[in-house]
């Protein structure tokens, strides 16, 4: 199969929103590369029958994957990486030539990887995580995997961000993890939301920000608005932000190497 015709997915539902293909097109069109991305609508109760239908696509080199099936995604696929296992999570898929799906985490990957274009000090840092899912899985990962020092996470349900608390103890024993219902305090250097809060100008704050320095960190994963209420809040308290879509050129680059030549 020639280059010309070499096909990436994005496997979601709804996909209204979704802006990684258009991201992407754009990348691959500025460096020259060949490949179009495309967005697949797919009904959840309809997963797999679509994934056994996109085994036999041999010009698809593989797929990102988006909400609702970063976590449920998982016992379809032949391979997980290591950092899939940990998170419980997958947001990249490869396609193997004999039609294998290998999944991969690089949710975290990418928002570090821009923490670090941006200069932010990680080794030995404290950091506020709001959520307990597969993006905040990821990016902890990657934090621990940059050497911080502690994390403090979390969510909604304790329970979930207990459970992955101790499965993020037993990959990364250098690095503290706490299940917490406490607001960040002075000691915290980074906070991130790693949730879909903030999608809609109805929602809350989902961290607030009054018990913290001025100046430090704060990012988000929510890309849409691009400046959200709580990076607005952190901008006024004069701190560093990082908005959603700062994570997708870092990712874009992991996302296309391990398309091509697998972990």
């Amino acid at each position: 199969m020639s280059d010309e015709h070499r096909l990436f997915g994005l496997v979601g539902y709804p996909i209204t929103f979704v802006r990684s293909p258009g991201i992407l097109n754009a990348y691959l069109a500025q460096h020259g590369l060949p490949g179009r991305m495309v967005p697949f609508g797919i009904r959840p109760e309809a997963l797999e029958t679509a994934l056994a239908g996109l085994r036999h696509l041999e010009n698809l080199r593989g797929f990102f994957v988006t909400m609702p099936f970063k976590e449920r995604i998982l016992p379809l696929l032949d391979d997980l990486s290591e950092t899939a296992r940990i998170s419980g999570a997958v947001n990249v898929v490869r396609r193997t030539p004999d039609g294998k799906f290998s999944g991969h985490q690089l949710d975290g990957a990418g928002f570090v990887g821009a923490m670090n274009e941006a200069g932010v000090r990680i080794a030995g840092a404290s950091a506020y995580v709001a959520g307990a899912g597969g993006v905040s899985a990821g990016i902890c990962c990657a934090l621990a995997e940059a050497g911080i020092g502690r994390i403090d996470l979390v969510n909604r349900n304790r329970d979930r961000a207990e459970k992955l608390a101790d499965r993020l103890r037993g990959a990364f024993p250098k690095t503290v993890f706490c299940a917490t219902d406490s607001r960040p305090g002075e000691e915290i250097d980074i906070v991130i939301n790693a949730t879909s809060v903030g999608m809609s100008p109805d929602d809350p704050l989902p961290v607030d920000l009054a018990g913290t320095s001025r100046g430090i960190f704060v990012g988000d994963v929510v890309n849409v608005p691009h400046m959200t209420p709580l990076l607005e809040t952190a901008e006024a308290r004069d701190c560093r932000t990082q908005h959603g879509k700062a994570m997708f050129g870092p990712q874009i680059e992991l996302a296309l190497r391990f398309y091509e030549d697998g972990l």
